[in-house]
């Protein structure tokens, strides 16, 4: 492919600006790019007890539900969702935490006093450390008051060391320090998952940031992970599936209950209306590409997020229209069959080849003159590309102008602020052809360049440089 024009690269500098690359926080990776809550699923096929799971969940229509809030003030009773920390480990006290009675610190992750991980957090010769800020972030708000029942969870990011750390019940005690119920820590740079049989501060053995739904991330327009959503316990099948760790036992052995991190995803032919603000469109693209886990036990379809001042009444309004029968649960068999997977890790290992990979090609063809031109792309996807769900984007470099990017609805200029619209959407063809122009005078715009790109998203395309000028008006 030959090297991108000058012109194009400020115009993808622009477009950069408005992708959403892999999930990010501060310096550190929210988890590898090929782990399982990172990976698109919206290929893959329905489970085959899909519609007995949703009857399960409801007879009737039970409707999505975002379980987060736009206050960010703790001692609102409007302070709804599950915040996060973000520190440097190396530049904070780390308070000391103890275990409830009836605990779970034989399935626990801590600090000892000297910093080092210990797994379990039994045994230790002096009290358990955790990364929380001095007046951290907590669901519900800080109290010292158990007969107050919430799960108090608090998420602190170590920045230093990318590890997550959480903890669930944990109340502030009188000396500075914390007690809990449970803690978990994950090397945001890993695909390992918990010991089998192992809770976190989640139910399923899960770690709640990567699938949180976060207001700063869903108002770029674009999320590119899975999410996670609550049931009734009683719903929940007693056993768990990959790559959930732990079951919760209020429910049964029954078939038609979905077991403990099942996947769900929003059906592909559901439509997300234009007129939806960027976060809802972001939310349900999301659920559909990447779906949602279920991560506890709790109210039914309750997507967690985290309270934030962002949030805008429309998202919350317009997402929550969305009934649960729009959904199909996701048979996750064609990736747990692949060569190389472990039951162990949530890396996704790369799917069979189905022969060499051939690359991308773009070309573009023309009719008649610049008086009344016809201009028509033409996109080969690389193989292992073709099946998947992708975009396909044309942009225009013009001279003095700007940038213009093609949407079904026509060319518009791009001003930087929000994610430009595909000029195509679906499923990758062996070979893809989108008219760009038809018989248009384009005489005065000498020395614009069209350019032809594609990918399984904006971020994919811009990362992986999947595009290539394919005219330039003489």
């Amino acid at each position: 492919m030959p090297r991108p024009h000058l012109a194009l690269l400020a115009s993808l500098a622009l477009l950069a600006s408005a992708a959403v690359a892999a999930p990010t926080i501060g310096p550190c990776p929210v988890l590898p790019a090929d782990h399982v809550f990172n990976t698109r699923i919206d290929q893959l096929p329905v489970h085959p007890q899909s519609a007995a799971f949703l009857q399960t969940i409801s007879t009737g229509s039970r409707r999505l539900h975002l379980d987060l809030g736009q206050s960010e003030d703790m001692a609102s009773t409007e302070y709804w969702g599950i915040p996060y920390n973000v520190v440097q480990g190396s530049k904070i006290t780390w308070p000391a935490v103890y275990f409830d009675a009836d605990g779970a610190p034989d399935e626990s992750d801590c600090a000892r006093a000297d910093g080092s991980l210990a797994r379990p957090c039994t045994g230790l010769t002096s009290p358990a450390r955790l990364p929380f800020p001095l007046q951290p972030k907590v669901e519900g708000g800080i109290s010292s008051n158990k007969a107050i029942y919430n799960d108090h969870h608090i998420l602190s990011v170590d920045t230093d060391t990318c590890m997550l750390w959480e903890s669930y019940l944990s109340y502030a005690r009188a000396d500075g320090g914390w007690d809990i119920y449970s803690s978990a820590a994950f090397d945001l740079r890993s695909n390992a998952l918990r010991p089998a049989g192992w809770t976190s501060s989640d139910a399923a053995g899960f770690p709640i940031f990567p699938l949180l739904l976060r207001a700063e991330e869903a108002s770029t327009g674009e999320i590119q992970h899975a999410l996670r959503f609550t049931i009734q316990s009683s719903k929940i099948r007693t056993s768990y599936t990959w790559p959930a760790r732990h079951l919760t036992r209020n429910g049964d052995a029954s078939a038609a209950k979905p077991p403990m991190g099942q996947l769900f995803r929003l059906r592909a032919d559901y439509p997300v209306p234009d007129n939806y603000t960027a976060q809802a469109k972001a939310i349900l693209n999301a659920l559909k590409r990447y779906g949602m886990y279920i991560a506890d036990g709790g109210s039914d379809m309750y997507i967690t997020g985290d309270p934030s001042r962002l949030w805008q009444d429309a998202t919350i309004s317009q997402v929550q229209t969305v009934p649960h029968t729009a959904f199909e649960a996701v048979d996750l068999s064609p990736i747990t069959t692949r060569a190389g997977f472990s039951a162990d890790s949530a890396r996704v290992p790369p799917a069979p080849g189905g022969g060499p990979l051939t690359p991308a090609s773009f070309s573009g063809t023309t009719e008649g003159t610049v008086q009344s031109l016809r201009l028509t792309g033409r996109v080969q996807p690389a193989s292992g590309d073709v099946g998947q769900g992708g975009v396909v984007y044309v942009v225009a470099v013009v001279p003095n102008v700007g940038v213009a990017v093609l949407s079904p609805q026509g060319w518009t200029l791009f001003n930087g602020a929000s994610t430009p619209a595909p000029a195509w959407q679906g499923t990758l063809a062996a070979s893809q052809t989108v008219p760009i122009l038809e018989l248009v005078n384009v005489s005065s715009l000498r020395g614009t360049q069209f350019f032809l790109g594609y990918g399984t998203s904006l971020a994919d395309m811009l990362n992986n440089g999947k595009f290539q000028l394919i005219y330039t008006v003489p």
